[in-house]
This record gives structure tokens, sequence and C-alpha cells, in this order.
């Protein structure tokens, strides 16, 4: 999913006229004062874990990855039930000087299930994700744009279920391709391994297993401010 709203996103801009750029020159990306907005996954392992940890059976199935903003609603044959899944999880970078980035993502997700039978239960999730990046023009309109994060997310079940916690350290490194001014889409490898892994429940508290995940990432966004 993932790659093909990307995909789509690439083709759309690829498309657009040589005409859209303000002065025939390549995106002035990554200048001092800039914002972007982005699609990013320094989130997505923390959150999986801990979601998916406290998941609540058949009928709350956590998404695999993070989007600025969704929403679903899922029912399950055989009248067991239904669920429903809001999630929010933007991006966001200010380039503090050329080239230097500093910034972050958030998430927020709540998941309820409605069985047939028995009590229901909800599941909420947040988590926040500090991250230092730095980008290189390797073309008028290809960038590299590594970045370092540290990211922690928390799920907690309701129905006095457990809480649990988890945090990673990563780097993601995605090549940027900026078809017009204030555009990227971008594909990259990525890194993380948790370093914080608990769950409590009822005043007590014990450690859980880490994770280490690798991979390709895409991203997609825009950038504003500082031209």
């Amino acid at each position: 999913m993932r790659l093909s709203i990307c995909g789509a996103a690439f083709l759309v801009a690829s498309i657009v006229p040589a005409a859209a750029w303000a002065d025939g020159a390549g995106p002035n990306f990554g200048k001092s004062g800039q914002l972007a907005i982005s699609w990013d996954q320094a989130l997505g392992t923390p959150y999986v874990a801990t979601a998916t940890a406290g998941g609540g059976g058949a009928i709350l199935q956590s998404p695999g990855s993070l989007s600025m903003l969704d929403f679903q609603y899922a029912t399950i044959n055989n009248n067991v039930g239904s669920g429903t899944h809001f999630g929010l999880a933007p991006a966001a970078d200010y380039f503090v000087m050329d080239s230097l980035s500093v910034g972050g993502q958030v998430a927020f997700s709540i998941s309820s299930a409605s069985p047939s039978q028995g009590q229901g239960v909800s599941v909420t999730t947040w988590g926040l994700a500090p991250q230092v990046g730095y980008d290189l023009h390797l073309t008028d309109n290809i960038s590299v744009w590594p970045k370092l994060f540290f990211g922690y997310a928390s799920t907690s079940v309701s129905n006095n279920g457990p809480t649990y916690s988890v945090g990673d350290i990563g780097v993601f490194v995605p090549f940027l391709y900026h078809p017009v001014q204030h555009f990227f889409v971008g594909l990259g490898p990525n890194f993380s391994t948790q370093v914080i892994s608990s769950v409590s429940q009822n005043g007590k508290s014990s450690d859980g297993n880490k994770a280490t995940a690798f991979g390709i990432m895409a991203t997609f966004g825009g950038y504003f401010l500082g031209d």
C-alpha cells in the first residue's frame, strides 16, 4: 500500500509540465527556515509492536504501517463482531540552517472492538519520535535526506488490561525526487532496533521482547516557508 500510493503520486507529479518551475531551476529544498511536512515511518516499528501486542484478539487487527490520517471499519463474518480504528501520524521537520533539519513524528490511534458476545475492548496508542536529518543535493531535482530518530510508543488496553511500552533508535535514508516546487517523493533503506520494551499491569512491570527491523520505506511530502 505504501509503495502504491507513492508510485501514483510520483506518476502524477512526473507529467507536470516543465513550465511549473518558477524560474526554470530545480527546487530549493533544504534551505534555512523551511518547514517540511511528510509521511514518515519513524514510529512504525514501536507502534506496530505495541499495538499488535495489545491487539485484543481476532477483531482488533492493528495496521502494519502508519498513515498521516486514517479511519477503518471492519466486520467479521460468522457474526463475530465489528471493530473501528482511527489513526493520526504526521511528521514535520524544520531546517534550522541550510541542509540541517530537526523535527519529529507524533502518533495517536484508538481501536475498538465490539464482539457479538461478551465485553468490548478498546486499545489506545500514542507515540513520539524526535529526529535530526541532513539533506544532500545530488542533482537539481534529486537529493538524499538521511535522518536519525528515536521513537517511543505506548499502548494501553481497556478493562484493566496491560500497558505496552517500547522505544527504538534507527535511521532512515530516503532518496528524494523533487518533480515540482514544494513537493517530493522518496524511497530508501531503513534500520531500527528496540532499546526499550516493557509490559505493566496491576502495578507490576516486566521486560518484553525487543525487535530489530530493516527494509525499504517510502515517503512523500511538501515544504513551505524559507523560499
